[in-house]
């Protein structure tokens, strides 16, 4: 499916007259599902500069010392020229937050209709915030969702964020159990065991199918380390 034309900006335009250093961001990118034709971006990581990244489904990539324009970190498509101009075609103009230094951006492809590529979601990708050990609950389905590892438990309204530690013993194996809440009553979504771990931290997804309508849980570790030069 041909996506829409995305927005295109100058590459000088965005940043003349910029008469202090742009903040940096450090970046880590996980793509929920590829824009067709986009798999690889390009990130701005400052006045002139941009780095190639390849995005993935099943890992988070990063972290890229991005910088932020007017509070927005830009991900491009490869440059071009028009008009005798070089230009980057933007595939996901994204908010970043009032604050925050680290930032974990989640890409979903667009609607045809939409006017960039990518839908973004930001979260905060700080140690503090998001530790080592930690699950972090996103629901981006329709549904409540709650769930449990060990004895520790969340839950989460439809767009919510909630972080599930597990107490315990490194290596230790213990349950877990997730349901969606549908037709007045807690529906089972996954039920199996997991080894603890304080060494990683994991994103995990739950999400409806556009195509089957089923729900699904989807669970990436998270391996990404600290970038140098950029301060929390």
């Amino acid at each position: 499916m041909k996506l829409a034309i995305p927005a295109i900006i100058l590459l000088h335009a965005a940043l003349s007259g910029a008469a202090e250093p742009l903040p940096k961001i450090a970046a880590s990118f996980y793509a929920f599902g590829y824009a067709s034709g986009h798999e690889k971006v390009q990130i701005m990581t400052g006045p002139e500069a941009f780095e190639e990244i390849q995005l993935s489904t099943a890992n988070i990539v990063g972290p890229v010392a991005a910088v932020a324009v007017d509070g927005s970190l830009r991900i491009c498509d490869k440059p071009r020229t028009v008009g005798g101009k070089l230009i980057h075609p933007v595939l996901s103009d994204v908010r970043i937050p009032l604050g925050m230094k680290r930032v974990l951006v989640m890409l979903f492809p667009a609607p045809k209709e939409a006017n960039h590529a990518y839908r973004s979601l930001v979260i905060n990708h700080d140690l503090k915030d998001f530790p080592l050990g930690v699950y972090r609950m996103i629901n981006v389905s329709p549904y409540p969702i709650r769930g449990a590892i060990a004895r520790e438990y969340i839950t989460a309204k439809p767009g919510g964020v909630a972080n599930l530690e597990p107490a315990g013993q490194p290596g230790a194996v213990v349950p877990v159990r997730f349901e969606f809440f549908d037709q007045g009553r807690w529906n089972l979504l996954t039920e199996t065991r997991c080894a603890i771990r304080k060494d990683r931290r994991w994103l995990t997804c739950v999400y409806q199918d556009p195509v089957t309508g089923r729900m699904n849980i989807r669970s990436i570790p998270d391996r990404t380390a600290a970038i140098a030069g950029v301060k929390e």
